[in-house]
């Protein structure tokens, strides 16, 4: 093992490397991205099933998901690592026809259930051999930090304005005005909204440490470059206002913010889809999967700062969504009744993907019955439980939702469960909707929204369920490693 941080007698010489290589045993690996045979991900025994026998998948959309799947990473290197993980002897010069062959007899006999201990053992010692690494590599790059630091304070304490200071140092600037010695937000240290003209974020490097304090907002206006300027402060309202400000002196326009120009994405999207379809698919929650601009009379009135770009990101076959409703963002878990949405948030089922049947180690001794388990997750659309669904809503999703204030940072957590509400589309496109969700910000009422589909994908799952609960906001520190 290489020295660590070149360390000296006078301390640390230089930056210490983030350790990029995987600690490895033969053809076994283990590295940020976990455990892989031969640079190829292991697959568990879920995983196998459905990829080896799309056809017992519940539905047609599951099955179609699979065989793209299969035919993009079942090459024959692919199928000899799985044999590999599973310790399942094979001749060195087998074709690929036989391993794949091999491979399938295996899973449909049970053979790739549990993985052997010998590869378990292999797996964990390569763990703690990677997570002594990065422990190490953290320790080192904290002393030298604090080795630097006096140098770091010095090259900031010359700079003339808050520019300057962001350009010299982002996380310095942030400690300055936005934090506590603890990395906590101080509202206290700089309650007006901030303006920096000329400040170019290269790399994010403001706006990637602003992501991670809670209701600090950052934004950009002005021409770009030296003409730009970035504003930063607490209030999202204000914030939003001064963009808008400056961009009208400079006479920008950001079209992809405005209502007009996103309507018109929506009926082209809509008349492609309608002039393209040969028959109509029946509604289906993946449907709706994809990006909708949305509309709020209530946060218009009350937030017109606010109200510039309202959005809904569904993924997850359509049972999770990440929206911006301009005074609140956050996520929704869908399903076709309050009460099954009740179910999917007590269980923790929330974040599960009916076309991937979240798979779990079977290392961990978990043999239940994929099949089983499928049924039990493609979204119980039938009425077993007797929810009502009836045919006025057969377009009908309800949902409940977290998510936090964006002036105050506040986590709306709501552990009585009335944040609540529902989306009613309009056809088996899931084009357009209309809906209502209870959100005490806006009014005891329920508050109506609407939402129109525009191209686009929509993106990965970037918000997480129990990171918004009470306990989350009295944990929302800034990590030290940031700075």
């Amino acid at each position: 093992m290489p020295p660590r941080g070149n360390r000296t007698g006078g301390g640390i010489a230089s930056e210490p490397e983030y350790p990029n290589k995987d600690v490895t045993h033969g053809v076994f690996s283990f590295g940020s991205s976990g455990f892989h045979i031969d640079n190829f991900q292991c697959a568990t025994s879920k995983s196998l099933r459905k990829l080896l026998f799309p056809e017992l998948l519940p539905t047609e959309q599951a099955r179609r998901s699979a065989c793209i799947e299969a035919a993009e990473v079942m090459c024959e290197e692919w199928v000899i690592a799985q044999l590999q993980h599973y310790g399942i002897g094979f001749h060195p010069e087998i074709d690929h026809c036989k391993a794949k062959a091999l491979l399938v007899t295996n899973v449909a006999h049970g053979m790739c259930d549990n993985v052997p201990p010998q590869v378990l053992s292999i797996k964990m010692n390569l763990k703690g051999r990677y997570e002594s690494q990065m422990k190490d590599y953290y320790v080192d790059m904290e002393a030298y930090r604090m080795q630097q630091l006096p140098k770091r304070v010095a090259r900031f304490g010359a700079c003339m304005s808050p520019t300057e200071e962001a350009k010299c140092d982002p996380s310095l600037f942030l400690r300055k005005y936005f934090l506590d010695e603890q990395g906590d937000p101080d509202k206290a240290k700089m309650p007006a909204v901030l303006l920096l003209p000329g400040y170019q974020d290269t790399a994010l490097a403001l706006a990637g440490r602003t992501d991670r304090i809670p209701a600090l907002h950052v934004a950009d206006a002005g021409r770009g470059g030296a003409q730009d300027t970035m504003i930063i402060g607490w209030d999202r309202a204000r914030v939003n206002g001064f963009a808008k400000q400056i961009d009208a002196e400079h006479n920008v326009t950001r079209s992809k913010n405005d209502w007009h120009t996103q309507m018109l994405r929506h009926r082209e999207y809509k008349t492609k889809l309608q002039s393209g379809a040969k028959t109509t698919r029946p509604f289906d929650p993946s449907n709706t999967c994809g990006i909708y601009i949305m509309h709020c009379l209530a946060v218009e009135n009350d937030w017109p700062n606010l109200n510039q770009a309202l959005r809904l990101r569904t993924i997850r076959g359509g049972r999770i969504g990440i929206f911006d409703l301009g005074i609140v963002t956050g996520l929704m878990v869908f399903a076709k009744s309050q009460r099954k949405v009740a179910k999917l948030v007590a269980d923790g089922t929330w974040n599960s993907d009916p076309l991937d049947a979240v798979d779990s180690d079977s290392e961990d001794g978990a043999t239940a019955d994929y099949y089983e388990y499928m049924d039990d997750i493609e979204y119980d659309l039938d009425d077993r439980e007797g929810d009502i669904d009836d045919s006025s809503h057969s377009h009908r999703l309800y949902f409940q939702w977290r998510g936090y204030n964006t002036r105050t940072g506040e986590k709306q957590h709501d552990p009585s469960g009335r944040n609540t509400g529902y989306i009613q589309f309009e056809d088996d496109a899931a084009v357009n909707f209309s809906g209502s969700l209870n959100i005490g910000l806006l009014g005891p009422e329920e508050v109506p929204f609407e939402g129109y589909k525009i191209p686009g994908l929509a993106g990965p799952l970037d918000m997480n369920w129990d990171a918004l609960s009470h306990l989350a906001s009295d944990r929302a520190k800034v990590p030290k490693h940031v700075w």
